[in-house]
């Protein structure tokens, strides 16, 4: 098995290519206004650390039988899960989008520059970016986007495991959080970039850790 798998492409559904479009149009648009605002540096520091996370989450999710990709072209293939390429380009347009969105949000009505905006905003990105899957997931699970498999307690919302929008807000969380802190660290860009891919390991840790602690809440409270 190769990193890079080219599959044939043979959807089910025709709207998977309304999907595809609209998720690569939609990174390239934010990936332009970055390198416009930001500049190139601090673009790869927004998006390729999400990217890498996002391959290794969602590889370690099909590799282990949770949900599966079926009739996209382009894969990434590691750890015995092979993820296509704008699944992950969407994750990463989705902590752009939604940290940005927040933190419009946030200092609307709170104009302090401390800790606490960080978690606030870090709180409203996973909180947006749920709304967004409560939308998406039932739909792309429905047009076989991606098929899931079912939830440890059995706990669905249109077939979608609840577990899911909880991984949702979790991911988006910690990676809003970390962004922030190494953003308003007193760093060079360089060092911030290098901080940036060091820190997805640590990210990925707390990511299972709360997933894992979560899961096992909901065990327990279905047998009580």
């Amino acid at each position: 098995m190769s990193f890079i798998e080219i599959q044939g492409f043979d959807p089910q559904s025709a709207s998977l290519y309304v999907f595809i479009f609209t998720i690569l149009v939609v990174w390239l648009i934010l990936v332009f206004y970055s390198y416009k605002k930001y500049g190139t540096k601090k673009t790869i520091r927004f998006f390729l650390p999400m990217m890498i996370a996002a391959l290794f989450l969602e590889a370690t999710a099909v590799s282990s039988g949770r949900y599966d990709y079926p009739g996209y072209l382009f894969y990434f293939s590691v750890i015995g899960g092979s993820v296509p390429l704008i699944i992950i380009l969407g994750w990463s347009a989705n902590l752009f989008l939604f940290l940005n969105m927040s933190k419009q949000f946030v200092t609307n009505w709170y104009r302090k520059h401390n800790l606490i905006t960080i978690v606030i905003v870090s709180l409203f990105t996973g909180l947006f970016g749920v709304c967004l899957d409560v939308l998406e997931d039932p739909i792309a699970h429905h047009n076989n986007w991606w098929l899931w498999t079912g939830s440890p307690a059995g706990a669905t919302f249109y077939s979608v495991p609840l577990s899911n929008f909880f991984d949702w807000f979790i991911i988006l969380f910690y990676m809003a959080l970390a962004t922030q802190l190494i953003d308003r660290s007193g760093y060079s860009e360089n060092r911030k970039l290098l901080i940036s891919f060091f820190s997805i390991s640590f990210i990925g840790v707390a990511i299972y850790a709360t997933h894992i602690l979560f899961t096992e809440l909901i065990l327990f409270l279905a047998v009580i």
